[in-house]
């Protein structure tokens, strides 16, 4: 295959690796030198459906360019079956290096619209599937001993990062995920595992569904295409090789631009020297405290700085709560 063996010998899994980012990551691994096991259920981006056919295309992408995959339809979701793709992985290629979580559904619902199985299937896929396919991981890994090389690439998103209306557990998923891959590189540094995670701005699946999202993700005639999900692939390559010095961190990108996050800080604190605070209190203590966080928002093809929450969201708010009259 062409391009950098910066991964030969290496063997990854790639959970939805059947279409958009995961298909261009698994070419991308591939084209490293990693031997691939390409995982997906087939089903579509709302979580319905299965076809086996999906991650068998992308095999025979990688293996037609001259390298070696294999294909695995067990779902991210359920443990026992997230213990399977591990398995399948060592069985097929005789260990495992890398895993790169990219499986991830959505269900568009407000909080009130969403039901329990919005929740319970978007939790499912995008938190516990990372987590249990990083669990199955680490157990090899510890069976094995401790090895450098090895590497957990996760899949955050903007709406982790920078929570925006219309999905809440796609949100909290995603949120889900950063911190979990800030906890599981502390934890598994001692296996020679680094953990990190992306936050892609990149058109997909999902993308193509929200109309606002659509229209400014729309594939150029002309020039580079920014949002393109092949864009992506080169970070998570980077992440999984050598060559990464960094592990326990949240990388943003879209196109050319790439962003590294800083995680939750504490902007203020405020003593009350010793005593229990009593909420007048902390009604005086926080008056002057700005109620907007200004940092910067990234979203896809727009990076501007703050305000959080919105303008309007305070508006809305404060038309509620002020007196009729």
């Amino acid at each position: 295959m062409s391009g950098e063996p910066c991964l030969a010998g290496k063997v990854a899994i790639v959970t939805g690796g059947g279409r958009g980012l995961g298909r261009a990551h698994a070419l991308a691994l591939a084209a490293a030198g990693a031997k691939v096991m390409v995982n997906d259920l087939g089903g579509d981006f709302r979580g319905g459906g299965s076809d086996p056919a999906v991650a068998e295309a992308v095999v025979a992408e990688i293996e037609a360019a001259g390298g070696e995959a294999a294909a695995d339809c067990h779902s991210v979701a359920d443990w026992k079956s997230a213990r399977s793709i591990v398995e399948a992985a060592v069985a097929a290629f005789g260990g495992l290096d890398i895993v790169v979580n990219n499986a991830g559904i959505c269900r568009f619902a407000t909080t009130e619209a969403m039901t329990e199985q919005d929740w319970a299937e978007t939790i499912a896929v995008n938190l516990t599937g990372t987590a249990a396919v990083s669990h199955w991981a680490a157990h090899h890994w510890h069976s094995v001993g401790p090895r450098a090389g090895r590497a957990i690439v996760n899949t955050s998103s903007p709406a982790g990062t920078n929570p925006a209306p219309g999905s809440p557990s796609y949100c909290a998923s995603k949120a889900g995920v950063a911190a979990f891959t800030i906890a599981a590189a502390i934890e598994l540094a001692s296996l020679g595992v680094r953990v990190n995670a992306i936050a892609p701005m990149a058109r997909t699946r999902m993308t193509l569904d929200v109309p606002a999202l659509d229209e400014i993700m729309k594939p150029v005639e002309q020039g580079f295409d920014r949002v393109a999900p092949e864009h992506v692939a080169p970070l998570v390559v980077y992440l999984a090789s050598a060559r990464c010095r960094f592990t326990g961190r949240v990388f943003g990108i879209e196109g050319d631009d790439l962003f590294l996050f800083e995680g939750w800080s504490a902007e203020h604190h405020v003593s009350n020297h010793g005593r229990q605070w009593s909420s007048s209190a902390l009604e005086e203590a926080l008056a002057d405290i700005d109620r907007q966080d200004r940092g910067w928002m990234i979203a896809p093809s727009t990076r501007v700085a703050g305000p959080s929450p919105s303008d309007a969201t305070l508006a809305a708010l404060a038309a509620v709560s002020s007196p009729m009259g």
